[in-house]
């Protein structure tokens, strides 16, 4: 299991950490400068999915992370979502599914919000769900070992519940 608390990093992203809770699978906090970037790749990071909006980023951070990930020859895809907001079923499916190919693909991925702890852990529990087939409560809990930070709030618990109990119906 890999984890980060390192000084040759910023000091949000030492505090908050990065953990591997799947195979390819990193989720973790922002990364607000070059050092974090390196740090990622590092860990052989070669595809970022960045769950913050713009006004989480401290100023000038989110210009200087850009610049040191296309340094890096590391890509992000971006999908605002709001800070202790709700999970939205199509945004679950959209992302669970774009990583998950991702990982098929072999790259290794690092996923982020703020924190690493609500909405990434959120999505990192259905992307579990989704590639070992488990119940959602158990791909939390699989989460959680390895990051114990992970908790999501319990509307975004129940979000990933509806949404999983959707696409289940669906099948």
């Amino acid at each position: 299991m890999l984890t980060c608390h390192d000084s040759r990093v910023s000091r949000w992203f030492s505090t908050y950490g990065l953990a591997e809770v799947a195979d390819r699978l990193l989720v973790g906090a922002l990364p607000s400068d070059a050092a974090d970037v390196r740090r990622l790749s590092m860990f052989g990071v070669t595809r970022i999915l960045n769950l913050v909006d713009d006004s989480e980023y401290q100023r000038g951070d989110r210009a200087k992370v850009a610049t040191a990930l296309e340094d890096a020859g590391i890509a992000e895809y971006r999908v605002n979502t709001v800070d202790y907001g709700g999970l939205e079923a199509s945004m679950l499916d959209d992302t669970t599914a774009m990583i998950s190919d991702w990982m098929d693909d072999g790259e290794i991925v690092y996923l982020h919000c703020r924190a690493g702890w609500q909405r990434s852990a959120a999505v990192a529990a259905g992307v579990v769900a989704l590639r070992d087939n488990l119940d959602i409560d158990e791909a939390l809990y699989r989460v959680s070992l390895r990051k114990p930070s992970a908790d999501p709030l319990p509307h975004q618990r129940e979000d990933l519940r509806r949404w999983w109990s959707l696409r289940r119906a669906h099948l």
